[in-house]
């Protein structure tokens, strides 16, 4: 037979809620206070938010106030204004000291020989199988130059070294010609030892002036010296 609780309902909930167990209330009691304690946190977070974005928007307002106060108040200016012009300043004139000595100082130029361009382009023509004994360069004379004077044997440029053959020597003759600064290429004397095979020689040449000043009425400038060089290169 199946058991029938013959109590009435008031007694039976009464006895259920005796027969309930102490930890789950109190858990949802404390639940509860949770619960209330976030909202009213939540709460009092909005309010505060609410309330510093509006002291924001007061602050943005006044600040666009006092930009537009200045922005009034700030003199206008042409938009494209007029650069200053810096005055010029007029040449000074050549003064008649100061004339003779620029053309000095042209004629000087104009008749100037670049030796470390003539040394360069020597340097790059010499053949690894000749040594450099002696080297010996002068400037043309100008006024030889100008009496018409004919051109024979080189003297402005005399070499001197040592080489393992004629064949050496004939190849270092070649490329001098090719050399813009020196002209009137000849081969002064060359001598084979019967012992070693070597060949000792000599050429002769000229060095190339420049071009013809214009005449003035200052004297003319000097020549440069000669330079000489002497050592073994190779």
């Amino acid at each position: 037979m199946r058991a029938v609780n013959l109590l009435p309902r008031d007694l039976q909930y009464r006895k259920s809620l005796r027969d309930e167990d102490p930890a789950v209330v109190v858990g949802s009691a404390l639940a509860v206070v949770v619960v209330i304690a976030l909202g009213a946190g939540f709460v009092t977070a909005h309010n505060r938010a609410g309330s510093e974005q509006q002291k924001l928007a007061a602050a943005r307002a006044d600040l666009g106030r006092v930009s537009a106060e200045l922005q009034a108040q700030k003199p206008k200016t042409p938009e494209n204004p007029a650069k200053p012009t810096k005055p010029i300043l007029p040449v000074p004139a050549v003064t008649a000291e100061v004339q003779p000595r620029l053309a000095a100082v042209a004629q000087a130029l104009s008749t100037r020989i670049a030796w470390d361009r003539v040394l360069r382009e020597f340097s790059l023509v010499v053949p690894s199988d000749v040594s450099v004994t002696s080297l010996s360069m002068k400037a043309p004379d100008p006024s030889a130059a100008q009496a018409g004077a004919t051109v024979g044997t080189g003297t402005g440029f005399v070499l001197s070294g040592l080489a393992y053959s004629h064949d050496s020597v004939a190849r270092l003759l070649a490329r001098l010609m090719l050399v813009p600064d020196i002209q009137n290429v000849t081969l002064a004397s060359s001598n084979a030892d019967s012992r070693s095979g070597s060949v000792t020689f000599s050429i002769d040449a000229d060095v190339k002036g420049a071009p013809e000043a214009a005449a003035t009425t200052t004297p003319a400038a000097t020549a440069p010296p000669a330079t000489t060089t002497t050592g073994a290169t190779q």
